[in-house]
């Protein structure tokens, strides 16, 4: 986990510095004194989840928030602040949780275990990541398709959790309003299948894809992802992600 603590007050960034250590003492922890500098760091560094002071002189902690969430869709924000007040506009912006000051270690605990976005995995194998922008990672590292269509087909039918799509379903999905009677499409769709199995093959994954002449599917239990822990923990989890899963494709919207 890699987490960004951001206070324009040096006395309260090093004293919830050192609460968040004492919470999770072996993970990597950026602190930042002012707005610019923690967007810098949220442009260059993948993040986890980001503890934001609201009262900050150049950028307050609500814009500053708006400006993170553009940047990395899928961050988890948590709030601090002495000021309860700001509780309902901080959680119009989708944040994780809402901390007063002075933060204690059970508040932390308690943000840090019910954080709105899974966060991704780093270990060995497999992982699927839906909120924010779709990317398969193995071993740690991006999974590259070679056409986005490929991932897009990927992405649908880990959308699908298992159910099966005929070649006419996903043809209307990856081309939306364009004719799937095109025969010159028909035959780029199968590339795409047979692109997709290549690279799963590659990765030794070829039982997570099953495809017939009319009919495809993944195996969901067999693919870390972090949409499926969500619906685990919250069947009604998609009602809290609204325009955060998969937002580079039109299809989630429908």
């Amino acid at each position: 986990m890699k987490l960004l603590i951001v206070d324009d007050e040096i006395g309260a960034l090093r004293d919830l510095t050192r609460v968040v250590k004492k919470v999770i003492p072996d993970e990597e922890i950026l602190t930042s004194k002012n707005s610019k500098n923690a967007l810098e760091i949220c442009k260059e560094k993948p993040l986890d989840v980001i503890f934001l002071d609201i009262n900050m002189p150049d950028i307050d902690g609500l814009t500053l928030a708006k400006k993170i969430k553009t940047i990395q869709p899928g961050i988890n924000i948590i709030m601090v602040t002495a000021y309860p007040d700001y509780a309902l506009d901080a959680f119009k912006l989708y944040v994780s949780d809402y901390i007063l000051k002075p933060a204690d270690p059970e508040h932390v605990k308690r943000a840090l275990a019910h954080l709105r976005n899974p966060i991704r995995q780093t270990n060995k194998g497999l992982y699927v990541q839906c909120f924010g922008n779709f990317e398969v990672f193995y071993d740690g590292e991006p999974v590259h398709f070679g056409r986005a269509k490929v991932k897009e087909l990927f992405a649908y039918l880990i959308d699908r959790r298992g159910a099966s799509a005929t070649n006419a379903q996903l043809r209307a999905i990856l081309w939306m309003d364009d004719a799937t009677n095109n025969e010159n499409q028909r035959k780029y769709f199968a590339r795409i299948v047979h692109d997709l199995q290549v690279c799963l093959d590659k990765l030794g994954l070829s039982d997570i894809f099953l495809h017939s002449r009319n009919s495809y599917a993944i195996v969901p239990d067999k693919i870390p992802c972090d949409y499926y822990q969500a619906l685990e923990k919250d069947p009604l989890v998609m009602s809290k992600y609204q325009g955060e899963y998969m937002f580079q494709y039109e299809w989630t919207n429908l």
